[in-house]
């Protein structure tokens, strides 16, 4: 009986030790925490023992943070250009992190051959006489010499000044009669006109104004100046690789005699599209064109009497930007085609530097100096005596932007540097929004 119940007793606990094995790994009490083994936890018992040596213990892999999108306005302090807000393109993500500033821009404008007043003669002309025999009906009145008494007439010349207009052709931009407004051709629409080729969402208004203009080419003319407004928007597509945009130039020239118009300018259709556009970087390769449509004012004729041609201007360009910390470096390689042969083909090429001198925060401007150099040469019309001029140019331009978040404003002055120089000096100022 005995022998029965120890017999029964150690199955049962051997049927109980089986259960338990079955349920969760086999746990070793070792009082001693301290032993330097890792520590178990029984998903049952919630009791956390130490490893023995012999056994290794299988850990879950670590879940991976979700990545954070990258914030262009953070990496505005850490040495870098950023955007100077956090809009985000059409297609998800922020915009490039890299910013440079446009163009200034430089130039004026083409000369056309009128005929314009430079001068007066004066002299003295006879228009008259007066006699002291006058007939005043049926008597008659006669004055007696004293010598020889008998009567005598005389007659007395009235005299007074005359002016007699002095004309000359000169080749000027602007020129205005009775029926004719001549805008300044090729005035606001180059590529460099308040513009870079980096596509961007943003209004824009461009003044400039020039003393001196032609004043090479007219000596003896007297002083012409000339104020002109550029008015733009500019709106991307296609997260953010291209955009198009419009450009409209207001012109005014004031002039000696009356040499002197306004009118509005050609309408001009822009266009970019970015072949590499490096997001982190900054740098930026693209292409584009700037079509300027003939809107403007009436085209008039030259003194010979033949019509002054207004031109399609095709104007397909090349341009990039390079970042280099806070500074960076940016090009545009442009030709104007017009549709009249007659017109200027013009070759041209702008490089410009610039640097974040100061990084603003809050109402305390992001100030970047720049300079600029730009060279433009005419593959035709260079006769300074033919009925359309224009000279080679290198004109250099410096100045500043300040930046307040989206918004930007920039003051320059441009001084060309061959001769015959197309105005004395230029002075600019433009204004950037952007959206």
């Amino acid at each position: 009986m005995f022998r029965t119940t120890v017999g029964a007793g150690l199955l049962f606990l051997s049927i109980v030790g089986t259960a338990r094995a079955a349920g969760e790994p086999p746990v070793i009490d070792l009082p001693d925490t301290a032993s330097g083994f890792p520590e178990y936890v029984s998903p049952t018992a919630g009791i956390a023992r130490p490893f023995p040596p012999d056994i290794v213990p299988v850990l879950p892999a670590p879940t991976p943070l979700p990545k954070q999108p990258s914030n262009p306005a953070t990496d505005f302090l850490n040495d870098r250009f950023s955007t100077p807000f956090t809009t985000q393109t059409a297609g998800g993500g922020f915009q490039g992190r890299s910013y440079n500033e446009e163009f200034d821009g430089d130039f004026g404008g083409i000369f056309f051959a009128q005929k314009v007043q430079v001068g007066v003669t004066i002299q003295q002309q006879q228009i008259g006489t007066t006699s002291t025999q006058v007939q005043t009906g049926t008597t008659t009145t006669t004055i007696i010499d004293p010598k020889t008494q008998r009567p005598i007439t005389v007659v007395t010349p009235i005299f007074t000044t005359v002016t007699t207009p002095v004309f000359r052709n000169v080749p000027v931009p602007v020129f205005r009669d009775v029926q004719t407004i001549l805008a300044g051709r090729y005035s606001g629409i180059m590529i460099t006109d308040n513009d870079s080729p980096r596509p961007s969402n943003r209004v824009y208004f461009g003044y400039s104004y020039y003393d001196g203009l032609g004043a090479a080419q007219n000596p003896g003319f007297g002083d012409v100046t000339q104020n002109r407004q550029i008015f733009g928007i500019e709106q991307t597509l296609f997260n953010g690789n291209t955009s198009i945009g419009l450009r409209m130039p207001y012109v005014q020239v004031a002039g000696p005699f009356g040499s002197g118009g306004n009118a509005a300018g050609d309408l001009s259709i822009l266009g970019k599209w970015a072949l590499i556009n490096n997001r982190d970087t900054g740098d930026i390769l693209s292409i584009g064109m700037v079509l300027t449509t003939p809107t403007g004012g009436q085209a008039g004729v030259f003194p010979d009497g033949s019509p002054i041609p207004h031109s399609v201007l095709f104007q397909p360009w090349l341009g990039a930007v390079h970042t280099m910390g806070r500074g960076y470096i940016q090009g545009i390689t442009n030709v104007v085609i017009p549709s009249d042969s007659r017109d200027v083909l013009l070759f041209g090429h702008s490089f410009a530097l610039g640097y974040q001198l100061i990084q603003g925060s809050g109402v305390v401007p992001t100030v970047t100096p720049t300079f600029e150099t730009h060279i433009r040469l005419p593959l035709n019309d260079r006769n300074p005596n033919g009925l359309i001029y224009l000279q080679d140019q290198v004109n250099l331009t410096g100045g500043a932007h300040f930046r307040w978040n989206r918004f930007t404003m920039s003051g320059a002055a441009c001084i060309p540097v061959v001769g015959p120089r197309p105005w004395n000096i230029e002075a600019l100022a433009n204004v950037n929004y952007r959206f």
